[in-house]
Order: structure tokens, then sequence, then C-alpha cells
């Protein structure tokens, strides 16, 4: 049986052989980073590793010769490639559907507005006219943020129609129209967001290997409204999550 490692430059994965030393299957690393890799049974280099299906194709190789217990990834733009791989694979763990609603504000509001969680209002920007819609619904100042990525910091204030040209002729969007941005508008919040790590919502799966943060703001009644989830590695020791996601126990206290 092996353990396979998603790691794009192996940072992540440095500590793995020794936090799963005890769990007797070989460890087979997948990265973008050649080096040494000490402690890894076998290693797997991907070229371009954030773009394409190298790593995954690497997976699915090791997987038709040799049976594949878990897929671990602690980086977030890992995270929707090794749930999917669980999923083609039939391996328990974190579902592409989970892993999408953490890495994608977009999904995220989808699948709690589908499990009747109050939200704040959020659309993806295709394009130009998207902004101009979305001023004239809801009015401004507006805020513009990534679509996806752990943080998602807002990287343009709309106060007004004159800021939103100004911002628009300064590159917010591509020139070219077949690219298609990973942008978000939402009414800028005023009042106080309030973040808690891992609160457990409807629609949204616990999962002791993906912890995740919950931003809320209050509504004009007073009501809480989720602002934005996202994924947080940095809530639990990186030696927790990597056996939690391998399906081990928990690891001995004189083991660091």
């Amino acid at each position: 049986m092996t353990l396979v490692v998603l790691d794009p430059d192996g940072r992540h994965a440095a500590g793995c052989p020794g936090w799963l030393a005890d769990a007797g299957e070989e460890l087979h690393l997948v990265t973008g980073r050649a080096g040494v890799h000490p402690g890894f049974a076998r290693v797997s280099v991907v070229e371009r590793y954030g773009r394409g299906a190298g790593a995954e194709t690497a997976v699915l190789d090791a997987a038709s010769r040799t049976p594949v217990r878990a897929v671990v990834a602690l980086a977030p733009e890992d995270q929707i490639r090794a749930a999917g791989l669980r999923e083609r694979l039939g391996l328990p763990g974190q579902s592409r559907k989970a892993a999408l609603a953490l890495a994608d504000s977009v999904a995220a509001h989808a699948l709690l507005a589908r499990a009747g969680v109050a939200t704040t209002p959020l659309a993806e920007v295709r394009r130009v006219a998207d902004l101009y819609w979305w001023a004239h619904r809801w009015g401004y100042p507006l805020a513009v943020r990534p679509r996806r990525g752990p943080d998602r910091a807002v990287i343009a204030e709309l106060a007004d129609e004159a800021a939103l040209r100004a911002t628009v002729a300064g590159g917010l969007l591509p020139s070219d129209p077949a690219v298609v941005p990973s942008l978000t508008v939402e009414p800028a919040v005023t009042g106080e967001v309030r973040r808690e790590a891992g609160p457990p919502l409807a629609g949204l799966p616990a999962d002791p290997g993906h912890p995740y943060v919950v931003e809320t703001v209050r509504g004009p009644e007073g009501d809480p409204l989720v602002r934005a989830v996202r994924y947080a590695p940095e809530l639990r020791p990186a030696r927790e999550l990597v056996r939690a996601q391998a399906g081990a126990g928990p690891l001995s206290p004189e083991v660091d």
C-alpha cells in the first residue's frame, strides 16, 4: 500500500516521513521541485506542476501499479486536486465539493445558499459589464476580490462610478475577451467582520484534516450573515493535518 503526498515545492511534505513513520506504508511524493526528498520511497517530479494535469496523471499512474490508501495535501492550491483524486480512486476523505467550497468563494456561497445559510451578496465577474450591472443592482460602494485563494484580500474598492471607470481603465480586467478573470464583486463591508475557526455550517461537512475559517457580518436586522469561508491550515499543526488526511491516529507526544 502507498500513501501519496502532493506538494508543489516540497515545503509542506518535509515532515511527512517522520509523522507517518508508524503507518507501515511506502510514501510517494508528487512535487514540482526536483532535489533530495529524504524518507520518501518514490518521488515523481512534475514539470509545470501548477498547470495541467501532470500531478493527477502521476498519482493515477502510481495507483495502476500499487494500491493507494490515501492522498495527503496541505497546500491550498492542492486541495481540489487531492479531493478529485480521492473521488476517482474511491478513497475516504474530503470530497471535491467540500474542497471547492473552501477554495472558491462563488462555490461556497452557492453551497451555503442551497443549504439555507444566510450569506452576504456575492457575484462572479467575467466582464466589465458585470461590474456596472451589480453597481446598478446593489449601489456603491463595492469591493472586488479574487475568487479563489486562502486570503482573497480586496484588490479594488469602488466608491462610485468614477472609481469604477478609473479602476477598469487601470487594467483590473484582462483586455483579451477570451481570458475569463477570476474575480468577484460584492457590496463593501462597513461594519465589523467576525472571524471564527471552524463553526459547523449546514452544507459544509466538517473534516479534521481540512480546518476552515468563517467570516460573518451583521445583516440589516442584526442577524449574522456569512461573508466568506476559506481553508485555513494554519489552525492546526501540520503533523495533525497530515495524519488526519492519511487516516492515521493521533501522533505520540514524543514525536514532533
